[in-house]
Parts: C-alpha cells; sequence; structure tokens
C-alpha cells in the first residue's frame, strides 16, 4: 500500500488517511497543527472509482460495497503493521487522522480490527455500513467534527457514528461547525486541544 512517511521528534505517530480524490500528502498541513513533533504515517487509498482515489469502493451516495470496505481495511490493517515495524512505531502512542472517505475507513478499521491504536480523529465521517464487530474500545479517544452545511456527510451522522464507538467502550467527542464538507479552522483547533488532552490522560495513567 502506497505511504509517506515522516520522521518526527517525539515518539507518538499520526496515521494520516485522505479523502475521495486525494493522495497521502493532503492531510499534512492539518497534522502540522495537531502535532508539528509527531511522526507522520501517510496512506494512499488502494481504489480507483470514477477516476478518484479511495479507500474502499461505493455503489451509490453512503452505499457502500462492504466486500470491497472489509478487503481494503485488513489490507490497512497489514500495511499498519508492517509499517510499525519498519519505521519502529509505537501504535499505542499512533492515531487516525482520517477525512471524509478516509475518516469512514478510520471508523471500519476501529469498529472491526482489535488494535493497539489510540483513538482517532474523524474529519467528516459518515460510516454508512452494518460492518461492526464486538471489540472493545475502552480507554481510548475519539474526536469527531461535522459541518452543519455539510450535504455529503450529515452531523447526524456523527452522532450514529458517536454512538457505536461509546457501545464498545470509547470516550467520543463531537465538534459541530457552521461549515460544509470541508476542514474548517477551528477544527484544526480542536483536534490540536484534543490530542493534547489524549496524551496527558495517558501520560497520567
Amino acid at each position: 500500500m502506497k505511504h509517506l512517511f515522516i520522521e518526527g521528534e517525539s515518539d507518538w505517530t499520526l496515521i494520516l488517511l485522505h479523502g475521495t480524490g486525494g493522495r497521502e500528502t493532503d492531510l499534512l498541513e492539518f497534522s502540522t497543527m495537531v502535532d508539528r513533533r509527531a511522526n507522520i504515517l501517510a496512506f494512499r487509498g488502494n481504489v480507483i472509482q470514477d477516476d478518484q482515489t479511495r479507500f474502499f469502493l461505493r455503489h451509490v451516495h453512503n452505499v457502500y460495497d462492504d466486500e470491497s470496505l472489509e478487503q481494503e481495511g485488513h489490507l490497512l490493517h497489514d500495511a499498519l503493521i508492517k509499517c510499525s515495524e519498519i519505521y519502529d512505531i509505537d501504535l499505542k502512542k499512533s492515531i487516525f487522522i482520517g477525512y471524509s472517505n478516509g475518516a469512514n475507513m478510520a471508523a471500519y478499521y476501529t469498529l472491526n480490527i482489535e488494535s493497539d491504536v489510540a483513538g482517532a480523529v474523524f474529519l467528516h465521517p459518515a460510516y454508512h455500513s452494518s460492518l461492526m464487530s464486538d471489540v472493545s474500545l475502552l480507554g481510548k479517544s475519539y474526536l469527531i467534527t461535522a459541518g452543519a452545511r455539510d450535504m455529503v456527510a450529515l452531523a447526524g451522522d456523527a452522532y450514529q457514528l458517536k454512538k457505536h464507538l461509546e457501545l464498545r467502550g470509547g470516550s467520543t467527542e463531537v465538534k459541530l461547525n457552521d461549515g460544509p464538507h470541508a476542514i474548517m479552522s477551528e477544527e484544526l483547533m480542536e483536534a490540536h486541544v484534543w490530542f493534547l488532552n489524549l496524551k496527558k490522560s495517558l501520560e497520567d495513567e
């Protein structure tokens, strides 16, 4: 799986998953605002649909190809494990940051695959899949952002994902803004503050 690794100055790693039509460099500026000292591991989706790069196929808007989602999710897991060994990444000190299609892939991964990853920032997710297992998310933390004028991923989708995460024990916050299906400036600060609190809570354990 194509990826980009940038070594940072701390032992934390931000795992970046771009949106539809994107590439592995799309969230670099966002990740710098979250933590400029962290390692960066950014993946590019394997799937091309309608000439756009994605992490999994869909049939129509918000109707997922669950077979593709499951297959690509496990390929991502294999790639993540391999990269953690190559780059000496401590997955217990790593989080996903996913936008749109990448956020939905991060949601699949979180709800279906047992992992040491400490949490995730889901930017404008809309997880419309019945693929969910009984993984335990106790001790893990999640931030979900949504826009009031987002007609692609509705605010209700954010709260539905929150419910799924909390049912499995995950500590979850939803932050709403007045924006469309795009990353707004306030989301940068919200993710930065959330990540600082996550690191502090783990250090205090």
